[in-house]
C-alpha cells in the first residue's frame, strides 16, 4: 500500500469538500493534512446523473483521502413499511457502501429515518427493519455503518435501533449540531448512546435549524462538546461539517485556538 492510500486509513480530522471551489479545498486539506467524508456522491445532482458521479468517485480515489462516505440520506428510509419505498431506499445504501469499498473508505455515515413523532410499533417495527438490514450490510462490505441522528428529537430511535444490533461495526454518529435543536441536552445524548457513538459530526447553529455555522459562530457549547468527547476514551473519525472551504478553515482555526479536539489534531501532526 503507498503512503498516499494509507493516509486515509488514520483518524484524522475530515471535511466534506465539494468540486466547487476544488483547488481551495485541496489546499486546505493539504495544509492541515485532513481526510475527505464524501458528501457529494450522496446528494441528487450526481445521483442522478451517473458521469457525473463516475467522474467525482475517480478524483475521491486518487486524492488518498477519501476516508468515509456520507451515504445517501434525501427521502431515504430503509425500514419503510411500504415496500417501494423500502426497496429504493436500500438500494440507495448498496450503493453508497459500493461507491465506500471503489474508492478505498472504511465508514459510511447513513441518517436515522425513523418518523420523529411517531412510537409504539411503528418504531419498533422500523428498528427490527433497519438492524438486520445494517448488519447484513456491515458484514457483506466489511464497513462500519455510522447511523447519524437527523430529524430525531431525542435518542430513542437511535436506543432501539442499537438495542437489536450485535455487530459492533453498526455505531452511531452523533452530529452535535442535530443534538443542539433537538429536545435533549447534549449530555443526554451522550448518556444514551455513549457506548455506541462511533463517530461525530461538528458544526454550528443556533438552536433552530441545521445551519452549518463554522464552529464558533452559532450556541453550541464547544467546550462542553469536547469534554464529552474526551469522557468516551477512545478514538472515533470526527467530521468538521462546512459548506465551503473559508467556513471550515474558519473552524479548523477556532479548535486550534480553544484546544478542543486537541489530541485528534496532535495526533496527526504527529503521523504526518
Amino acid at each position: 500500500m503507498t503512503e498516499k492510500n494509507d493516509q486515509r486509513n488514520r483518524f484524522k480530522l475530515q471535511i466534506q469538500p465539494r468540486r466547487k471551489d476544488l483547488l481551495k479545498w485541496e489546499m486546505l486539506s493539504a495544509a492541515e493534512d485532513l481526510n475527505y467524508e464524501v458528501l457529494e456522491l450522496s446528494t441528487p445532482p450526481a445521483l442522478n446523473e451517473p458521469r457525473r458521479c463516475e467522474s467525482y468517485m475517480e478524483w475521491y480515489r486518487q486524492s488518498g483521502r477519501a476516508a468515509s462516505v456520507h451515504g445517501c440520506f434525501v427521502d431515504v428510509n430503509p425500514g419503510s413499511g411500504d415496500l417501494a419505498f423500502r426497496e429504493l431506499s436500500r438500494r440507495r445504501c448498496v450503493e453508497s457502501c459500493e461507491a465506500a469499498r471503489r474508492i478505498g473508505a472504511k465508514h459510511v455515515v447513513l441518517h436515522s429515518s425513523c418518523a420523529p413523532f411517531l412510537r409504539g410499533a411503528y418504531l419498533e417495527g422500523w428498528a427490527d427493519a433497519c438492524a438486520g438490514f445494517y448488519e447484513e450490510l456491515a458484514q457483506k462490505y466489511d464497513l462500519f455503518l455510522c447511523i447519524e441522528n437527523s430529524s430525531d428529537v431525542d435518542s430513542e430511535p437511535l436506543k432501539e435501533l442499537m438495542r437489536r444490533t450485535s455487530d459492533s461495526r453498526v455505531c452511531v454518529c452523533l452530529d452535535v449540531g442535530h443534538a443542539h435543536y433537538s429536545r435533549l441536552t447534549l449530555e443526554e445524548w451522550f448518556a444514551d448512546l455513549g457506548e455506541r457513538i462511533g463517530y461525530l459530526h461538528l458544526s454550528d447553529n443556533c438552536g433552530l435549524f441545521d445551519e452549518h455555522l463554522p464552529l464558533g459562530e452559532g450556541t453550541v457549547d464547544w467546550a462542553l462538546a469536547d469534554r464529552l468527547w474526551r469522557s468516551l476514551g477512545r478514538s472515533i473519525p470526527v467530521t468538521v461539517e462546512n459548506n465551503n472551504p473559508d467556513s471550515a478553515a474558519r473552524s479548523i482555526h477556532f479548535l486550534k485556538e480553544h484546544g478542543y479536539f486537541l489530541e485528534l489534531m496532535s495526533r496527526q501532526e504527529a503521523e504526518h
